[in-house]
């Protein structure tokens, strides 16, 4: 065999069979990005961060291309400090970071100001409230190596001058923090942990914010992946195990001549989970009613009598969508129980949007 014959068996190199796997579908990745950032640059910036974490080489491919994609269409480059590829059980999961945050929230035309800051001890630090309004002051020490953290804060001034402010204890945050599933040494909470904070102070002050709906849709992408939303697999098989409506109201009803409730399953046109499974962390749990209601959230509703046990969850979640809206709850106020479950979550938002028509 010929050394040309024998170069040609060889196999190629991971790496490279990635890179030709997304330069064969450059016209996609150009779609998707904003004019100004090419889809060669964004590439190169996607097989850097292969590079530092080879783990995304081993995960499930069309996983790593969704991520990828998802960056694009939010304009923001995977490098770590706008957004990062985690990968997680097999799956890779894209997460937006503080950076990208800003750069969405600057880009958007309708912040003179935004930002995030961490106190920590010794530093000059205050905000209070009076007759006069809110008042906040903090001056940033020069050392901070060694220095336990005070607490973490976000800022924001609109163009019509309003201001907005989120200040959380450090305890908050850790609260949110000890929601990720992910323990491994390169979770985004270990590797990126000033960051993490920060972003944290960020989303609770977004739930204040005036936003177009693309910010509010990242907004609720990235506590998608933070809830550890379920890939489409595992949505699937939890539709499916569903008892129908019939069977519940069979088996209600004592009458066993129908497929019994264990083995029933729901109709196949159920809607599909979007998201595929992160897992990485969950930085943010659902809120509770102070949180709610200071987003516009209609109060906690009781649980729902027998009767109700029998509707299609799909069918609920739709009509309390629409039924908020009425009450006049906000669109980003979604209740905390449809948030960890996707199709859930896209039911409440149609009924939603269908209450305004």
């Amino acid at each position: 065999m010929s050394d040309v014959a024998v170069a040609e068996s060889k196999p190629k190199p991971p790496m490279v069979v990635l890179r030709e796997q997304f330069n064969a579908r450059v016209g996609e990745l150009q779609t998707a990005l904003p004019p100004h950032m090419s889809a060669e640059r964004f590439i190169r910036v996607v097989m850097t961060a292969v590079q530092l974490n080879l783990d995304l080489l081993a995960c499930d491919r069309p996983t790593l291309w969704n991520a990828a994609m998802r960056c694009a269409q939010d304009g923001l480059l995977p490098d770590g400090r706008e957004a990062a590829l985690v990968p997680f059980k097999g799956k890779v999961q894209y997460l937006p970071m503080y950076g990208g945050l800003l750069k969405k929230f600057r880009n958007s035309g309708q912040f003179k100001w935004i930002t995030a800051g961490i106190v920590y001890e010794g530093e000059d630090y205050s905000h209070h409230i009076d007759e006069t309004g809110e008042h906040f002051h903090h001056v940033p020490g020069d050392d901070i190596d060694g220095k336990k953290i005070r607490r973490v804060y976000a800022l924001a001034t609109t163009k019509d001058g309003g201001s907005f402010i989120a200040d959380l204890p450090l305890s908050e945050v850790n609260k949110r923090r000890n929601q990720s599933r992910a323990t491994r040494e390169d979770a985004p909470w270990e590797k990126w942990t000033a960051e993490m904070q920060k972003k944290t102070a960020i989303r609770v002050l977004s739930k204040l914010l005036p936003m177009s709906s693309d910010l509010d849709a990242l907004i609720q992408r990235d506590e998608d992946a933070l809830l550890g939303v379920e890939s489409v697999e595992e949505t699937r098989a939890t539709l499916a195990a569903r008892p129908t409506t019939q069977a519940m109201l069979d088996q209600f009803g004592g009458d066993k001549s129908t497929t019994d409730l264990k083995t029933a399953t729901a109709p196949s046109d159920q809607p599909d989970a979007t998201d595929s499974e992160t897992g990485t962390e969950a930085e943010h749990p659902p809120s509770d009613a102070a949180d709610d209601e200071a987003a516009g959230a209609a109060p906690h509703k009781p649980t729902a009598p027998a009767a109700e046990l029998f509707v299609d969850p799909i069918v609920a979640a739709t009509k309390r969508g629409r039924d908020d809206r009425a009450a006049g709850q906000q669109r980003r106020a979604m209740p905390p129980e449809y948030r960890d479950k996707k199709p859930l979550a896209d039911a409440w938002l149609k009924g939603w949007d269908e209450g305004g028509r």
